[in-house]
């Protein structure tokens, strides 16, 4: 089967994303064409997403869909995820990868164009996470790519993951969506999510925390594997499963579609600071080091993306160093958390209180500075 992703089917039909009245959902087996096929052209990441929650909350309630798409270089973090402990941000914004935070649980992912993401909706209680992954998993065998699902719900070859996924459920509808590895650039992937490096090793977080996991590309086992294909053989397992083997039309969203003002407005908020680093869970970070004038430990409580508390104490009695150490303290509560919150702190502090730093103790204001930029 083929829908022509390279070929005309580049349309979009706004009467299918009109608000549906309202309507109780199937209990049985799909009938036929109670299945839809959505495929985005577009990659960017926050148009995907606002996408994927419009057919969660507008489609009718005991349709089937399928949607497919993928992203351009980004890490996806989940609902209640800590990215100051999951993603090596320093490097993202080295590499220019933005951070995107969903509307479901699970872990944090790395995307790229050479990661396809699948989701599938169907009523609440026809949901199974273990049989959706079957499904991709059939697909991927019929690539003639031995793909299993191991008892985390992953899809995996040779005991390396290919397919991470996670969920969400509502009231009358779910869905199950997985990234599905290519052909990414792993090297990239590891670099966003080292969780050994060391600017988190002291984090203690109330968040949802990934789970490591070797991975590997479909394209160590096929060498003709692509994103349509992928696609087209996931839809054809899709309709198998929920259409009776009767093919669907698939309806593409694409540069030119005129998306629906609910998805334009969800694509706003999942851009806001407050939506990606507001919803950070709350966690503390306790770090120490040692400089030729004394031992200086950190104690950091954030919430909400947000410095709560912070105590620097030293062990030098001194006059300057416990004085410094103490006003860049205070100066920190209320800053967004981040390697910028430390600048921020001293221009607050020149402009409060001038002269408190000055060029007898400069020294120790800088040594601070430049240890806690480079660690948080």
């Amino acid at each position: 089967m083929t829908f022509g992703l390279r070929a005309s089917l580049l349309f979009y039909k706004p009467a299918l994303l009109v608000r549906p009245t309202a309507r109780l959902f199937s209990t049985s087996k799909p009938r036929n064409n109670q299945v839809d096929c959505y495929i985005s052209t577009i990659h960017d990441a926050y148009t995907n997403l606002a996408i994927e929650e419009y057919l969660l909350r507008e489609t009718k309630p005991d349709r089937y869909i399928l949607y497919l798409w993928r992203n351009k270089p980004c890490v996806v973090v989940g609902r209640n995820q800590n990215p100051f402990q999951e993603c090596n941000l320093r490097f993202m914004r080295d590499n220019n990868i933005p951070l995107v935070r969903r509307r479901s649980g699970g872990g944090a992912v790395y995307h790229d164009m050479g990661n396809s993401i699948y989701t599938i909706f169907m009523p609440r209680e026809a949901f199974s996470r273990k049989t959706n992954a079957q499904l991709v998993a059939r697909s991927l065998n019929q690539l003639d790519i031995p793909a299993s699902v191991n008892e985390r719900h992953d899809i995996v070859v040779d005991n390396h993951k290919v397919s991470g996924s996670a969920y969400k459920i509502t009231s009358t509808r779910a869905y199950h969506h997985g990234t599905m590895l290519i052909d990414a650039e792993t090297e990239t992937l590891k670099g966003c999510l080292s969780k050994k490096r060391m600017n988190n090793a002291g984090i203690v977080s109330k968040g949802v925390e990934s789970v490591p996991s070797p991975v590997t590309n479909l394209r160590d086992y096929s060498f003709t594997v692509d994103h349509q294909q992928f696609c087209e053989s996931v839809l054809a397992e899709f309709v198998v499963a929920y259409n009776d083997g009767m093919p669907v039309e698939p309806i593409i969203f694409n540069q030119q579609s005129v998306l629906p003002n609910k998805v334009k407005e969800t694509r706003q908020e999942l851009k806001t600071w407050d939506w990606i680093y507001g919803q950070t869970p709350e966690f503390t970070n306790t770090i120490e080091t040692d400089f030729n004038w004394g031992h200086v430990k950190c104690h950091i409580l954030s919430r909400h993306g947000k410095i709560l508390k912070a105590d620097i104490s030293t062990n030098n009695n001194l006059l300057h160093e416990p004085t410094i150490a103490a006003a860049i303290s205070v100066a920190l509560e209320g800053l967004p958390y981040s390697q910028f919150a430390v600048d921020e702190a001293i221009e607050k502090i020149n402009t409060e209180v001038p002269g408190l730093i000055n060029s007898e103790n400069d020294h120790i204001a800088k040594d601070i500075s430049n240890w806690l930029q480079a660690r948080l």
